[in-house]
């Protein structure tokens, strides 16, 4: 009996995260960072205003927990090193394939949540401890996206005079959350074409054999 009421609270809770979860990013997409607040997101979510702080604390905790949730998909949380997209580039016969495999596995997890890392973005600028999240976030994507170009360079050769350094970064300009943003909501790109254009341009500008 105790182990059932047990179960059911853990399930409310899980709710209760998820609904603040929700609410706070469409709050933050709709209003900004500092446009929004503790309380606008607890009369979305339909919680009380305590139950936002209980759960997250700080409203730099929650768009931080909001970001995760994004990345990670909110209906089967993973990490993207643990998914079966980035297990696709691990296997790819070839450079090509496996920069292909990454970029359309990932191309969902950055329309989930380039939108709020850039509401987050805006925001460190006026912001320190915002900027630490910032910083935070930023590095786990670098780190990232650099085994991703070492997995990619063990498959076949680099462009001449692009090192692992330089691709890393053609790779963080073609997958970040800024050019998604500016070709998805504010130039309307759709997103079959976006994913396209950067799997195609990337190869170009980091692949000795971008074709192959």
């Amino acid at each position: 009996m105790t182990s059932d009421k047990g179960s059911t609270r853990r399930d409310q809770a899980r709710q209760t995260r998820r609904k603040i979860l929700d609410a706070a990013h469409r709050e933050f997409l709709e209003r900004g960072f500092h446009g929004a607040t503790m309380a606008a997101i607890a009369r979305r979510a339909g919680v009380a205003n305590q139950t936002v702080y209980f759960v997250f604390h700080t409203k730099t905790a929650l768009i931080s927990a909001v970001i995760d949730d994004a990345v990670l998909g909110p209906d089967d949380p993973t990490v993207p090193q643990q998914s079966e997209w980035w297990a696709a580039a691990q296997a790819a016969p070839t450079a090509r394939a496996a920069l292909e495999s990454f970029i359309r596995g990932a191309a969902p997890l950055l329309e989930r949540a380039a939108p709020v890392s850039e509401v987050l973005r805006a925001a460190a600028l006026t912001d320190e401890e915002v900027m630490a999240v910032h910083r935070y976030h930023d590095g786990m994507q670098s780190t990232g996206y650099r085994q991703v170009v070492e997995m990619v360079a063990g498959k076949g050769p680099l462009r001449e005079g692009v090192t692992v350094d330089t691709a890393t970064d053609v790779l963080l300009t073609l997958c970040g959350d800024a050019l998604w943003v500016q070709l998805r909501q504010e130039r309307g790109w759709p997103f079959e074409r976006l994913v396209d254009w950067i799997v195609t341009t990337a190869a170009e500008a980091m692949l000795a054999e971008p074709h192959r």
